[in-house]
């Protein structure tokens, strides 16, 4: 009798918790159901932290990096603007990757919300952020644009991630505003499409460049 007493109550308590965080729902409209775990919960559970992880293992590697790469470990110091730069890109990746799983959480609780809309602001607003301190980035083997022109020559480094950033921000800010503004359809292929330019222009630009710039030693 007490061992039917205790299930009885720890099942109530357990739709109670739903009810708390699922609020009023009709009959059937439960997208986590706690009695059946085979059907939504079980599914959910093995893979729902991956984003969390992920945000600690990038807070972990931003944070350790300088440990890691000698670039860095040179240019810190007084003179250099890269120990205010890296917590700042730390913590823009961290609003990032939580804003995905909050959204991820939402829907898993059957709220209807433009779950999509809302990841795809918070990515351009990341970019609008790591554009505004891209120029200020100093060369290394982790954090930047990396290849081979921008490694060897610190001025082409340093014109690279100047204008890059310029791009990179004003690019996501275009893009901002016209997702409120365009098609779906519209949006995505000019989404695409600047991506593809910004891609080859980061390889064009940097080999241009350190043609017509000699690095000094």
């Amino acid at each position: 009798k007490t061992k039917l007493v205790g299930d009885h109550s720890a099942h109530c308590a357990l739709f109670r918790a739903r009810d708390l965080l699922e609020g009023p729902a009709g009959p059937g409209s439960h997208p986590l159901e706690f009695s059946r775990p085979d059907r939504r919960l079980g599914n959910e559970s093995a893979w729902i932290f991956i984003i969390p992880l992920t945000a600690l293992g990038m807070t972990v590697l931003l944070r350790v990096l300088p440990w890691f790469d000698p670039r860095l470990r040179r240019t810190l110091g007084d003179e250099s603007v890269m120990p205010a730069v890296l917590p700042i890109v730390r913590l823009a990746v961290l609003l990032l990757l939580d804003t995905i799983f909050f959204v991820q959480i939402a829907v898993s609780l059957g709220r209807i919300i433009p779950g999509g809309r809302v990841i795809v602001s918070a990515v351009l607003l990341f970019f609008m952020v790591l554009g505004n301190y891209l120029g200020n980035v100093r060369p290394n083997y982790f954090v930047g644009i990396r290849t081979p022109w921008t490694l060897e020559n610190p001025e082409t480094w340093q014109a690279t991630h100047r204008l890059g950033g310029r791009l990179m921000f004003f690019g996501a800010l275009i893009l901002f505003v016209g997702q409120f503004l365009l098609s779906e359809r519209i949006f995505g292929c000019l989404l695409v499409a600047l991506i593809l330019l910004f891609a080859a222009w980061g390889i064009v630009y940097p080999w241009h460049h350190s043609r017509t710039h000699v690095a000094t030693r």
